[in-house]
């Protein structure tokens, strides 16, 4: 079960660590090692260039500048372990849970910390109002979405491990 957060933790974090998926540090680590190997190699002899485009150095400058902000994160990140033995029921960071959305559409969405929420249309950030209201919410729960359009019920059908 992951430790408990405290108050000065952001959310996706436990005392001051960001906690990572294990699916969702492999696919960080991946995609920093493929811009050292493969996209800044591609890039280095369009630097060179005499007439070089500023577009390519800039995009040179933000993928190194990536590949180092997922090192840092890689770094002091810890990577979620639920042990399904006592897993009690609630929704926490890192699994998978099946909501009827405001639109009354069912979706999977699995609350993870920020930096992870873009790896696939599943996963959704910690600090989305969605995320906060599903924290601690168990099957069957209907809990309120504060969301800047308002307030929406969001109702709870199944909460899944798979991934954590």
């Amino acid at each position: 079960m992951p430790r408990e957060a405290n108050s000065t933790d952001r959310p996706g974090e436990v005392g001051g660590r960001p906690q990572l998926t294990r699916e969702g540090y492999a696919q960080l680590a991946e995609r920093a090692d493929d811009i050292r190997e493969r996209r800044l190699p591609e890039m280095r002899p369009l630097l060179v260039e005499t007439e070089r485009d500023e577009r390519v150095v800039a995009e040179f400058e933000r993928l190194m500048a990536e590949a180092q902000d997922i090192d840092a994160l890689l770094a002091q990140a810890d990577v979620i372990e639920i042990d399904p033995v006592t897993v009690d029921g609630r929704a926490v960071l890192g699994m998978r849970v099946r909501v009827v959305l405001e639109d009354g559409e069912t979706a999977w969405v699995r609350p993870v910390h920020p930096d992870e929420a873009f790896l696939d249309d599943e996963r959704i950030s910690a600090t989305s109002p969605l995320a906060i209201a599903l924290m601690g919410a168990r099957v069957g729960h209907t809990v309120w979405v504060d969301a800047p359009t308002g307030a929406w019920p969001c109702e709870v059908l199944e909460i899944d491990l798979t991934g954590v």
